[in-house]
């Protein structure tokens, strides 16, 4: 199964929570590009196994396939003999969500084999696993509240709309980002502000979409790592429309006004920087 990433086009942090959480209000949209995919072998050895040719994805217990698919056999008293293959191609730690869409793809795929669990008990055991894991379960636009699990889905129909990723190549996790995050920048966005989002993704309106688009995150991340502040400076006089980290960073996504100007930057950001992952995408919402 393949697996979608994600970039946040906007992220606001409204509140803390009890459970160390924060609350947030952000616009997810899921990218068909980069994708990972997950196999599972269901006559492998007795229990769960993680197989995983990425250094940095650990194979154990502390794996979020591992844990969804653990958590899943729990809830429904199935005796596991699983073998998980994750072939990645999503950045890891890198804002995108590669590991909540891993773990997602698993319970969707031991729900189509064993048909035990409905939509809402199949989301309930995907927030026990991560906060945007249950955005993976169906993903699509999709406004988010709460710790990220509160979704709506907006109505939209619009062309592809061209975008070009920039993956530096270190990670960050998303527990620094919160932890470094400024109480300043914790609030609520102004009542209007979804449909003013909508309505600039309808008519695909990169003008006001590069107004409306932004991330309180983004802030530590530049403060830390000052190469994200300019990749973000030469995407926007390289011609984008917009830029900006998704998510806990370090990516960053830029909007583009045809797949002529996106192709042009990325030869260009290319050359310039070899050593990052630079990934030609696009948003669709039809």
């Amino acid at each position: 199964m393949k697996t979608p990433s994600k970039i946040n086009l906007f992220l606001k942090v409204t509140g803390r929570c009890e459970n160390s959480y924060h609350s947030i209000n952000t616009l997810f949209m899921p990218l068909a590009n980069p994708a990972d995919e997950i196999n599972i072998d269901f006559e492998g050895a007795a229990g769960i196994s993680i197989i995983c040719d990425t250094p940095e994805i650990p194979c154990g217990e502390h794996n979020l396939c591992h844990k969804a698919a653990g958590k899943y056999a729990e809830s429904r008293g199935i005796t596991p003999n699983w073998e998980i293959t994750i072939v990645k191609n999503i950045p890891v730690a890198a804002g995108m969500g590669g590991g909540s869409s891993d773990a997602a793809a698993v319970l969707r795929i031991l729900n189509e084999r064993y048909n035990k669990l409905d939509e809402n008990e199949l989301a309930a055991i995907a927030l026990r696993c991560g906060a945007d894991v249950p955005f993976f379960l169906s993903p699509r636009p999709a406004f988010a509240r709460g710790i990220g699990n509160v979704l709506k889905y907006p109505e939209l129909n619009l062309p592809e709309i061209p975008l070009l990723l920039i993956n530096p190549g270190f990670p960050v996790s998303a527990a620094w980002a919160y932890k470094n995050l400024s109480p300043d920048n914790i609030g609520e966005v102004p009542a209007d502000y979804e449909q003013k989002l909508s309505d600039a993704l309808q008519k695909a309106d990169l003008k006001k979409l590069s107004r409306l688009i932004h991330n309180d995150l983004a802030t530590a991340c530049y403060e830390k790592f000052p190469i994200l502040r300019i990749l973000k400076t030469e995407l926007l006089a390289s011609g984008a429309a917009a830029a900006e980290i998704t998510g806990s960073g370090p990516t960053l996504f830029a909007l583009c006004g045809s797949f002529e100007k996106r192709d042009e930057i990325t030869s260009s950001f290319k050359r310039n920087y070899p050593q990052m992952n630079i990934i030609k995408s696009s948003i669709r919402c039809n």
